[in-house]
């Protein structure tokens, strides 16, 4: 957060302070959408559409800014929607995602007195009772809740997590101002073609409302626990559902080296390498075998900490688990527990998806448009009334010139042959009727994170060489699985095979005839369009090639195909990099 940026604490939920939070909203949402219709709609007609598009971008970062501030004044829903709209990058300029990255989540810690009260009337206990010790000073707060630590009667530490009060109030009223502007912004036309906003409003309250619920962060913490109960070497604090309820989560303390504090590490003689390796591999595990990961590993939620011999010994951690660190020692490095803390935001891949997933990838592989389509539709990646013909043409055309290049080949792509394709597609490049799926974002996030997570603390660290043994690991069933497949597509080819003669001739009767009607669409060509679609036209392409490389990585993966499959989970990775930095 930028340091003259300050919010404000949340000091009761009267009816005046919550009906003065819904008028700022509402004020901020009537004057975006009334600039929009000004601009767009009267003033193109009065000075110009040209001029108007000439100053296009630098208003919306104005309009992105304003929202940065009214985020800071308000807090809580509004920096959790500033967070959300800068993942979407399927739908903003990488300006406005640039404005609303940073907006940090932190408040000033509730009044003491308030938060203990609230202890008290969840748990039904004084606090004197409850805890050995509590330090009623936060050690975090952010506009939903904060943390404290204490010390139970038993004698272990741990941190208890505190909603601030009133805030299901709060977050209604909010919910309520944002849906409101929702159905202001609907009645503008080119924007309702755009989004879903509907969908993106209720799939933003629903992740809200989980994120108030901390039983539900409960079960997730305890669900990595039994995920990750067999390796040793991941430690996942352990719940005291005795003293948690909606409001109030007790977990234990396991708070020990940051995962970037490289000295730290140095000094308790861990291997950087070996966290670099061990982080990958979790997280293989959590997306392809556990179909559950967590979505926010960002280094406040990831912590090493360092074992002695003898508590290795206990524990089963061999040498050989931590090999030697950077420095090229003979010695192994100090063995360490890699530590996950807040699973309040998770993501999910769930075997019918996984089953998309995989019709997705063999679609793909046999350049077979009209099935990818059906099965990206099904997945989500379209908006309702998307014109589904039209992008299955699209995507044809991309088949038969890009398929199987590789990330670098696309980057040297003739400027001209992206200026013809902008221009036969001007029609769905300036309407985008596309959305990336929420928990595709939430992967593809994770994985951006993780992947400059290693990279910064492992330089040499060669993503191919840890993939290929997990590949193989995972792979039990799934050939017979490709086989299968593979035969279904010889029999359709054998059935296409069968029919085209009957076909071609059936046309050539038509052509001779004079019965051929060939139906097209001509677009003119225009230096001013391609200008303003040039933007489009490169977030749709390399978001195109993120979701297959990383859907094509994934199933060759599971089907036992390492060495193409680690190729397109490294170029997926570049893919996205891409998107984020254009």
């Amino acid at each position: 957060m930028k340091k003259s940026e300050q919010t404000v604490s949340y000091q009761g939920a009267n009816r005046s302070m919550l009906r003065n939070r819904s008028r700022q909203a509402l004020w901020f949402g009537a004057r975006m959408i009334g600039g929009l219709v000004w601009w767009e709609l009267v003033l193109a007609r009065i000075i110009g559409r040209k001029r108007v598009e000439a100053g296009r971008m630098r208003r919306l970062i104005m309009l992105a800014r304003r929202f940065r501030g009214l985020a800071v004044k308000l807090g809580g829903v509004w920096i959790k929607l500033g967070q959300y709209l800068s993942t979407r990058v399927d739908m903003l300029p990488q300006e406005i995602i640039t404005e609303l990255a940073d907006l940090q989540d932190a408040v000033p810690g509730e009044d003491s007195a308030r938060m203990r009260a609230l202890i008290e009337s969840e748990l039904k206990a004084p606090v004197s009772e409850l805890f050995a010790e509590f330090e009623i000073e936060p050690v975090a707060a952010a506009s939903f809740g904060q943390a404290h630590l204490a010390t139970l009667r038993s004698g272990q530490r741990v941190v208890v997590k505190i909603q601030r009060p009133y805030m299901d109030e709060i977050v209604d009223v909010d919910l309520a101002s944002l849906k409101t502007i929702g159905r202001w912004a609907r009645l503008y036309k080119p924007l309702r073609r755009r989004v879903n906003l509907f969908l993106l409003i209720r799939e933003f309250a629903d992740g809200v409302l989980a994120e108030l619920d901390y039983v539900a962060e409960c079960d997730s913490a305890e669900r990595f626990a039994i995920n990750f109960a067999a390796d040793p070497v991941v430690r996942i604090p352990k719940t005291y559902r005795d003293f948690s309820t909606r409001r109030i989560l007790v977990l234990e303390n396991v708070e020990e080296i940051k995962i970037t504090d490289y000295e730290g590490l140095a000094s308790a003689g861990i291997s950087r390498e070996a966290v670099a390796r061990k982080l990958f591999q979790t997280y293989l595990k959590q997306i392809f075998v556990d179909g559950f990961f967590h979505a926010d590993p960002h280094p406040g939620n990831l912590f090493v900490q360092p074992l002695d011999p003898q508590r290795a010994k206990e524990l089963g951690i061999a040498a050989t688990d931590t090999p030697p660190g950077a420095t090229g020692s003979t010695e192994a490095a100090t063995p360490f527990l890699l530590i996950f803390v807040d699973f309040g935001m998770v993501g999910k891949v769930t075997p019918a998806y996984m089953k998309e997933l995989k019709e997705f990838i063999i679609a793909t592989s046999l350049k077979d448009p009209r099935r990818l389509t059906a099965a990206a539709q099904r997945m989500g990646f379209f908006l309702p009334d998307a014109d589904v013909r039209r992008i299955e043409q699209a995507i044809g055309l991309l088949f038969d010139r890009f398929w199987g290049m590789t990330v670098n080949d696309l980057s040297d792509v003739d400027f001209t042959e992206m200026y013809s394709f902008a221009v036969q597609f001007r029609d769905l490049l300036s309407t985008l009727p596309f959305q990336i799926p929420q928990n595709i974002l939430y992967l593809g996030r994770a994985v951006n994170i993780l992947s400059g997570m290693s990279t910064a603390l492992d330089p040499k660290f060669n993503a191919w060489k840890e993939i290929q043994p997990f590949a193989k690991d995972i792979a039990g069933g799934g050939a017979a699985k490709t086989v299968q497949d593979v035969l279904q597509e010889v029999l359709k080819i054998a059935r296409i095979t069968v029919q085209l003669p009957g076909q071609i001739d059936a046309l050539l009767s038509q052509t001779l005839n004079g019965q051929l009607e060939v139906k097209a669409q001509l677009s003119q060509s225009s230096t001013q369009d391609l200008r303003r679609l040039e933007g489009s036209v490169s977030r749709l392409s390399w978001a195109f090639v993120f979701a297959a490389l990383l859907i094509a990585g994934t199933l060759l993966l599971i089907n036992q195909i390492p060495v193409i499959g680690a190729v397109c989970m490294i170029a997926s990775v570049l893919a996205l990099a891409r998107i984020v930095v254009k």
